[in-house]
């Protein structure tokens, strides 16, 4: 289950339309969602809240033996009153990263965006973990146009004792991150102070438009068919993307260098994935009766059609393929969603080196039942007071609130996820709610391998046996409960 100020942070990325899924550290986002997800192993609590459109804060208290917690900040400038931050309203599924189904990343405009003037999208995150030794890690985000963002964080640790020799590590690291994404591309420049790491990384997406009104000029410019300006009816832009291309086919790479330390990184990568379904047609813009053959609603008729019917006509799946050249290492997962509530993935990685090799299978199942209706006898007399102030909300809020009034009212989620490799280790959580709290209830089980005595009765005394390998079970249990206002 996210954090609430992760849940935040994806917030702000999405009121700035900035895509983190056309990214390479993105990649293997669906699998490791569903193989790498953790269970709590104490009893934590965490209670947030958003103040106001621009501040929130989080704090948290958890305990295994001893007690622990931390303090969290968030700032923006960019308003989000439009998020749903009580925990009854946020709806589970923003909470609990599954299946990402990914959608064709937009044609990034050049034009800078501002804020109330002159301001651009700045986000400011601080988080102080206590008791000592406390560490306080701190995220500075400014959105410098549509394609550009830039960020600094900041990763502090408290020490008892002052650093000795060139090899310590620094009390305090900072990393500053840039990322230029235009919809066919993102390129991504990393710097850090620890070990003056440099890193860059990219990735490309192949297939994708150039420029997607120039279909739409081909059929209405100079040499066009003139049967096209026959009618009114317009020609959709996004036939020529979605049409022929319901899967998306991305490559990727990057490389990291520290001069300090002499250490080089290297990884290469691909994924193909379906896309969501591109377009709907309006029922009330289709035709009653069948358009003329060789008029421009036909053609327009025909294209409709094409973007209803060109998502794909299988369950959504995502493949992807992973390699480290300087290590060896080949990793490739398939990720499925053959159900609505229902997502499977696996992964099976190898080494050429050392001949080695794991599996691991995950599943994520989600449970849905109708939330019993509380009925009121009488009215509380602002009924009028109600309706006069949603006639203030615009269509789009109109149906938001609706849509989140009804799923709150009548339908409730939960989810279990399960991960087993080739080794036992089993890992299980739970999530879902409980009156107004958000519960994730987990237990990690992992065999152990321990050297054994064994005795064995010879004459009058005792005498060894020999030693053996004994098979052991060991795990932890954990329960995690989160409140938000």
């Amino acid at each position: 289950m996210l954090k609430f100020m992760d849940y935040v942070l994806d917030a702000f990325g999405d009121a700035t339309h900035w895509n983190r899924d056309n990214s390479y550290s993105s990649l293997t986002a669906t699998s490791d969602a569903l193989l790498c997800f953790s269970t709590p192993t104490s009893l934590s609590l965490n209670v947030s809240s958003l103040s106001t459109p621009h501040f929130a804060t989080s704090y948290t208290l958890s305990t295994l033996g001893v007690i622990d917690g931390s303090l969290s900040y968030l700032y923006s400038n960019v308003s989000l009153d439009g998020i749903p931050a009580a925990t009854p309203s946020i709806p589970l599924r923003s909470l609990v990263r599954g299946y990402r189904d990914i959608a064709l990343p937009p044609v990034l405009p050049k034009t800078s965006i501002s804020l109330d003037g002159a301001r651009k999208p700045t986000l400011l995150h601080a988080t102080l973990a206590l008791p000592p030794p406390s560490v306080l890690t701190a995220l500075y985000t400014r959105r410098i146009n549509p394609r550009t963002l830039f960020s600094l964080s900041l990763n502090s640790k408290s020490t008892t004792s002052p650093t000795t020799g060139p090899s310590s590590p620094p009390p305090a690291s900072l990393l500053a991150h840039l990322q230029h994404d235009t919809g066919r591309y993102r390129v991504e420049a990393l710097g850090s102070t620890d070990s003056a790491l440099l890193g860059l990384r990219g990735l490309w997406n192949f297939g994708y438009p150039t420029e997607p009104a120039a279909q739409q000029s081909r059929l209405s410019g100079p040499g066009a068919d003139p049967a096209v300006g026959l009618s009114d009816l317009p020609v959709p832009a996004e036939a020529a993307i979605y049409g022929p291309k319901p899967s998306l086919l991305s490559a990727g790479a990057e490389v990291y260098y520290s001069p300090l330390s002499s250490v080089v990184g290297l990884s290469t990568g691909l994924r193909f994935t379906t896309l969501q379904p591109a377009a709907s047609v309006s029922t009330s813009s289709t035709p009653t009766c069948k358009p003329l053959t060789g008029t421009s609603a036909a053609f327009a008729s025909a294209t409709a059609n094409t973007l209803t019917s060109s998502a794909h006509s299988s369950f959504p799946y995502t493949m992807t393929l992973i390699a480290t050249p300087l290590t060896g290492s080949l990793a490739s997962t398939y990720s499925i969603k053959p159900l609505p509530n229902l997502a499977l993935s696996s992964r099976f990685g190898f080494n050429v080196y050392s001949w080695e090799s794991e599996y691991v299978l995950g599943a994520e199942i989600w449970r849905q039942h109708h939330r019993p209706r509380i009925t009121i006898g009488k009215s509380d007399g602002l009924d009028w007071a109600t309706d006069k102030a949603a006639q203030w909300l615009e269509d789009e809020q109109k149906l938001l609130l609706r849509q989140r009034k009804e799923k709150q009212e009548e339908l409730e989620e939960s989810v279990i996820r399960l991960r087993v490799d080739d080794n036992w280790n089993f890992r299980a959580l739970w999530t879902g709610r409980v009156k107004e709290l958000l519960v994730s209830a987990g237990v990690n089980i992992a065999p152990t391998a321990t050297s054994s005595q064994r005795y064995q009765m010879a004459g009058s005394g005792l005498g060894s046996g020999g030693t053996g390998l004994e098979k052991r079970w060991k795990g932890s249990v954990g329960v995690e409960v989160a409140y938000s206002s």
